[in-house]
């Protein structure tokens, strides 16, 4: 029977923003501001863990107080998966929504505490690494608000490459002829050797992304990602019968069933878990087992702030590899302005564009709130 120092006696909410210099997005989408909810739990003897969801702070704050809470206050902080389980049995009916992004931000937390409790780093208390550095690739440029979307985008794409990363993905989805210019633009700067994708974010048809895949054949895209929306499963379907190249999604999937559902229809070659929006670690780690089991390549999408990231490099950890041309896993390296990741974690890729991967306790780092102080706009607490 667990002791109750490890009991969570604590919970905590910081609703944080950042306005942008300007409106930027991608295909279908424009926002000058970024937001998160973090959530931080604290157990009886004192320790600590940090978890987040991006996509409706406000929403998962109030689900968390008003749904999560009683399974949450008391829980044994060494016992995530179980806490996972009894979180998921109180959303039965919303099993791909709202409900697993806030179970997302509380299972990183708990597992984040496990191990601070234990002294380990979460790829330990998941069975141990696979690797110790992780390929990451550089996402952007964003696409931009006036007439000329693609305003600035050499400077920023050979920034990346600057910046020491060997793979890159572009944000396209405007009209074929401006994205055909993109993606060989980009490839010219990149270099042959260097992989580079292309993401349609949604905002494009079956047709039309099948004629802009053989268009740019001569790019070697590695993948092309989300070029429709991302639960219209029959589409995906015929992309994947169609394409030339890697389909890659699932960025916006809620719980392992929704990775499922693709995998047995052999809709996508590379599946996109996002830790805060899928279910968690828990979660995640279900869709990696269901992965290696069809010999799908698993690259997690990584948005929002240093929590989700760090939660992401140890997830990235003890993923099983997989052959061919592509390196995997690729780690996603959002290149946008980003005060929410950088005032938290900021690292560099090293010469061989690899990212190493934290080994404290937990998620790797020491993370500290101060950092956002300026950025936060509510603070709740529930004991």
């Amino acid at each position: 029977m667990p002791s109750y120092e490890h009991r969570v006696v604590k919970i905590e909410g910081f609703e944080i923003a950042c306005n942008l210099t300007s409106f930027v997005g991608n295909s279908l989408r424009m926002f000058n501001k970024r937001s998160a909810l973090l959530v931080r739990i604290t157990t009886a003897s004192g320790f600590v863990g940090w978890g987040e969801t991006w996509a409706f702070p406000a929403a998962a704050s109030s689900f968390i107080k008003s749904v999560l809470a009683p399974d949450i206050l008391g829980a044994d902080a060494t016992s995530p998966r179980a806490v996972q389980a009894r979180l998921l049995g109180r959303i039965i009916p919303d099993r791909r929504g709202q409900g697993h992004m806030a179970i997302s931000a509380v299972d990183i937390a708990l597992w984040d505490a496990l191990g601070q409790i234990t002294k380990k780093p979460i790829y330990a208390l998941l069975g141990g690494q696979m690797r110790d550095r992780v390929k990451a690739y550089a996402s952007g440029p964003f696409l931009q608000a006036g007439e000329d979307r693609y305003a600035g985008f050499e400077q920023e794409v050979e920034r990346f490459v600057n910046a020491g990363f060997r793979a890159v993905k572009l944000r396209v989805g405007t009209t074929l002829a401006r994205d055909t210019w993109a993606i060989r633009k980009a490839r010219s700067i990149v270099g042959a050797d260097a992989l580079l994708m292309a993401d349609m974010n949604e905002g494009s048809t079956v047709r039309e992304a099948v004629r802009l895949a053989h268009i740019v054949e001569d790019a070697s895209l590695s993948w092309l990602e989300e070029p429709i929306p991302h639960d219209d499963l029959p589409g995906y379907k015929r992309l994947a019968e169609l394409l030339p190249l890697a389909l890659a999604g699932g960025e916006s999937f809620c719980g392992v069933q929704s990775f499922r559902d693709v995998m047995c229809a052999g809709a996508l070659d590379v599946v996109q878990p996002d830790l805060a929006i899928c279910g968690g670690l828990t979660e995640a780690m279900r869709v990696s087992g269901f992965a290696d089991a069809f010999g799908t390549m698993v690259a997690p999408h990584v948005w929002g702030t240093g929590i989700n990231f760090l939660a992401s490099l140890q997830f990235s950890s003890v993923l099983t590899p997989r052959f061919g041309s592509v390196p995997s896993p690729l780690f996603e390296y959002d290149m946008g302005y980003n005060p929410l990741r950088s005032a938290i974690y900021d690292p560099q890729p090293d010469r061989d564009g690899m990212l190493t991967i934290p080994d404290g306790p937990g998620l790797g780092i020491e993370v500290k709130v101060e950092g956002l102080s300026e950025y936060i706009t509510d603070h709740w607490t529930l004991e």
